[in-house]
Formats: structure tokens, sequence, C-alpha cells
């Protein structure tokens, strides 16, 4: 039988690593008080765990870039009391590097989020899954208030988006450029404009709905 010290040797020469789990929580007994840290520090396959709270960022692009890291970054409590807040300057989240279904975004409120396309999300040639996350109350100054895909095929599964505005169009979502959208289990109201409560399907993008409400 390999010793302990056997096998460690023998994971690191293989290259092979442990997935590891961090902790972000605004009041700062964790091991990050805020979002894009954590996700500076993962690894691909890590667990970012959010703590209740209200989460901001710095400069004026995004709350937190996913840097197309394959993590779990989801709420330990749900997203009633987990906020990801824009502060009406910034986005929530951007995924612009390629990032798949393993890019996991669960249990989170995005709100008060600004960019010039995509309030809340801002997906580029990106394939994120959305899971159990209310957007609510994002802004963008052309389309997309909520979400805004651009050649992309993200996965939205049990989410409300909500109260959203787009000043040119697709107030709660947005899809271009031969995007494919899964939305499952999804609440979509009162977004502005109105196509179809605020989603918008343009240049052959293709959203497959499955038992939503709109």
């Amino acid at each position: 039988m390999k010793s302990l010290m056997h096998i460690v040797l023998g994971l690191i020469v293989s290259g092979s690593c442990i997935a590891e789990t961090w902790t972000v929580d605004d009041d700062g007994k964790a091991d990050f008080d805020n979002i894009q840290a954590a996700v500076d520090a993962a690894s691909n396959g890590d667990e970012i765990i959010v703590m209740p709270g209200t989460y901001t960022g710095t400069g004026n692009y995004q709350v937190c870039n996913t840097l197309g890291k394959s993590v779990w970054l989801h709420s330990s409590d749900g997203p009633e009391v987990t906020i990801v807040d824009g502060q009406g300057i910034r986005r929530g989240f951007s995924c612009f590097n390629g990032e798949t279904n393993k890019t996991i975004i669960e249990g989170l409120t995005i709100t008060n989020a600004a960019g010039n396309t995509g309030g809340g999300f801002a997906i580029s040639n990106s394939s994120p899954s959305i899971t159990n996350c209310i957007i609510v109350n994002n802004t963008t100054s052309q389309n997309g208030g909520g979400i805004y895909v651009f050649n992309g095929s993200p996965v939205v599964t049990s989410c409300k988006i909500s109260f959203n505005h787009a000043d040119n169009s697709g107030g709660g979502i947005k899809t271009i450029n031969s995007s494919s959208m899964s939305i499952t289990d999804t609440e979509i109201c009162g977004n502005t404009p109105d196509q179809v409560n605020g989603a918008f399907i343009d240049g052959g993008g293709n959203t497959i709905t499955t038992e939503c409400t709109t």
C-alpha cells in the first residue's frame, strides 16, 4: 500500500490538484470581503461561498468578472439576503472569457447595476449557468437591462428577472449573434421596453423556455 507521502508526491508530479473552498463575507470574517478577490484567487473546480450581506465593486465596469473560471459561486443563505449591488455605476457580472456552463452563479440578488450593454449580466462568447438568482432593477443605456448575451449559450434556471430597463431593447433579456439561451422555471415580468416582458431575441438567437411565467 502506498504511503500518504507517495500519494501526495504522485499528485504533485501528475499535476493533479484538490479543489478548494473560499468564503466571502462583507463583514471581513472570511477569506475575502469581496467577490472579485475570491474569483481572482480561485482555480477551476473551486467553490466560492458568499455569506449574507451587500457586495459592491470598484471601478466603473462590474462588481465581478468571472475571468473564464469554472467555479461554483453561490450564496450560503439564498438571494433574499445576499445582494450584489452595482450602485448605479457598474454591471453586476461580466462573463467575457469563454466561461462554460461549469461557471455557476447561484443564489444571489443582482440589483442597481448599470452598463452600456448588459446591466445585471453582460455575457460575450461565454455560456455560464445562472441559477436561483433575482435580477431586478438593473439598467443599460443600450440593450439587455437584466441579461445581455452576445454569441453565447447561458443556462438560466429558477430565476426572477424583473423591473429591469434598457434604453434601446430587451429590458429583461437581449440575445444576439446566434446565441442559444436556455431559460427554465423563471419569472420574467415588468421589464421595459416590453418585448415579451422584456425578453428580446435578435440576430438568429434561439431561446428555449420551459415552465416560465411571463
